[in-house]
């Protein structure tokens, strides 16, 4: 399978933590942090396919439970990095709460929305005022963030269900993943 890999294919920087810096970031912009800046968030140097996905904590949002990336194994995920401030992950957010009604499939998998909003609350609202519920909604910090090189929203990752990146920033998300699923049939009828 070709490489979706495009690390320069992302509409948003990501926001800082505080009023303050966040008009240092801009959207349809490559962020090149300077020295305390770029040590706050991701490097950008996105991860490669075939690299092990990093275990991360999220915060699932409808409960408040926290929970970790590896108790998805098994499944094929969508990790999508988001924040209720991002433009472009308005649509984006709302494509991914179609895939569940469209591909029947999907409902056996994983599809984390990861807001990296300031806090999970910022999150919970935004999500109970859109009504995006289809979702594994999730928040994640500043590690998460790091382990991912995350530099810009939207970003999205698509983890096998071996735990390894299959792709980062596919043109055609739901191909990638409708791939990585028959694959995995093929793989279990063996």
């Amino acid at each position: 399978m070709a490489s979706n890999h495009n690390p320069r294919r992302r509409a948003n920087k990501l926001a800082a933590p505080n009023a303050a810096m966040t008009s240092l970031f801009q959207c349809e912009h490559h962020w090149r942090g300077i020295g305390e800046l770029k040590s706050l968030w991701g490097d950008g140097v996105l991860l490669a396919i075939g690299t092990k996905a990093p275990d991360i904590e999220m915060v699932e949002l409808a409960n408040k439970t926290s929970e970790r990336l590896p108790e998805y194994t098994d499944k094929t995920v969508v990790l999508e990095f988001w924040a209720s401030w991002c433009g472009p992950c308005q649509s984006r957010m709302a494509e991914l709460q179609g895939y569940p009604g469209k591909y029947p499939d999907w409902k056996t998998n994983v599809l984390i929305a990861a807001s990296i909003d300031e806090s999970a609350d910022i999150a919970s609202k935004h999500l109970k005022a859109k009504g995006w519920n289809e979702t594994h909604n999730v928040w994640v910090d500043i590690h998460a963030i790091r382990a991912y090189h995350i530099d810009a929203i939207p970003t999205v990752y698509v983890i096998g269900r071996q735990g390894r990146i299959v792709a980062v920033n596919p043109r055609d998300l739901s191909q990638v993943v409708n791939h990585e699923l028959e694959e995995e049939r093929a793989a279990d009828a063996k």
